[in-house]
C-alpha cells in the first residue's frame, strides 16, 4: 500500500471512529469526562468541543417531536432519497400499487403524499405513527449504507427526543425504563435524579447493545411510544390489566 493510501485508510478510520464516539455519547457524558480529566487541559478543551457540539445537534434543543413534526420529515427524506435513488422511487410506486392500485403518471411528491393518505386509515394511531418510519427506514435499505446509517441515526434521535418531552403518556423514569421489555427480561437500571433525556439515550444505547440486528424495529418502536397520546395510553393499560385478568393475576 502505498503512503496516500494508507493515509487515506487511516483518515476514514479515524473518521469513523470519531463519528462513532459522538453518536455513542451524550453532552452530560462529555462533561463528566472532562471533569474527570480537567487536569489534561488540551485534552479537556476537546471533551468541551465534543460536549459544546453535542448539546447544539441534541433533540432537547430542538422542537419537541409531534406526529405531525414526523410525518414531515418523513415525507421530505422519502422524497429526498426518491430523486437521488431509482431503487427507492421504484419502491414507493410499488408500495402505492400495493396499498392504492396502479398509479397514474405523477411526481415522486403525489405518489407519496397518496401513500401517507393511505396510511392515514390504518386502524390504530400507534400504526398511523409507526408505518410512515417503516416506510422510511425500508427506504434506507434500498438506497445503500450511507443512507441506511443516516436514516438510523436520525431514527434514534427522534425516538429519544420524543420518549424524553412524553411526559404525559410516559410521567416517570419508570414508564421509560419499563420499555426495555420490548427487548430484554427486565427494565433498566436508573437512577432516582437522572435526566429523562439520559435515561432515554441510555435506553436507546441498551438497543444497540442488545439487539443490534433490530435497531431500526426498536428505534421505530420507542419513537412510536414517545409519540402516544393519553388516549393511547389508557387502551394500552386497559388491554395489559385484562391479559392480567385472563392469567388469574
Amino acid at each position: 500500500m502505498t503512503s496516500p493510501e494508507r493515509t487515506g485508510s487511516d483518515g476514514v478510520r479515524a473518521a469513523r471512529a470519531l463519528l462513532s464516539l459522538v453518536e455513542e455519547h451524550s453532552a452530560e457524558d462529555f462533561h463528566a469526562a472532562e471533569a474527570i480529566l480537567g487536569g489534561q487541559k488540551e485534552l479537556a478543551q476537546v471533551l468541551q468541543l465534543l460536549r459544546d457540539f453535542k448539546r447544539q445537534q441534541s433533540p432537547e434543543d430542538q422542537e419537541p417531536v409531534s406526529f405531525e413534526g414526523l410525518r414531515e420529515i418523513v415525507r421530505k427524506e422519502l422524497i429526498e432519497l426518491a430523486r437521488a435513488n431509482a431503487g427507492v422511487e421504484s419502491m414507493l410506486s410499488k408500495s402505492f400499487k400495493q396499498l392504492v392500485g396502479t398509479p397514474p403518471k405523477s411526481t415522486i411528491e403525489d405518489t407519496v403524499e397518496q401513500i401517507f393518505l393511505h396510511l392515514d386509515k390504518s386502524p390504530t394511531h400507534f400504526q398511523k405513527m409507526s408505518a410512515p418510519a417503516d416506510l422510511l427506514r425500508r427506504a434506507s435499505l434500498v438506497a445503500g449504507l450511507a443512507h441506511r446509517e443516516r436514516i438510523e441515526s436520525l431514527l434514534r434521535r427522534l425516538a429519544i427526543s420524543a420518549l424524553a418531552e412524553n411526559v404525559i403518556s410516559l410521567p416517570t423514569l419508570h414508564s421509560i425504563a419499563q420499555l426495555r421489555l420490548m427487548w430484554a427480561p427486565r427494565p433498566l437500571p436508573y437512577k432516582p435524579h437522572e435526566s429523562r433525556q439520559h435515561l432515554a439515550e441510555r435506553l436507546m444505547k441498551d438497543v444497540e447493545q442488545h439487539a443490534p440486528d433490530d435497531i431500526g424495529k426498536f428505534a421505530i418502536l420507542l419513537l412510536s411510544e414517545g409519540l402516544r397520546g393519553p388516549a393511547d395510553r389508557a387502551i394500552a393499560e386497559t388491554r395489559r390489566s385484562d391479559v392480567k385478568k385472563a392469567h388469574g393475576e
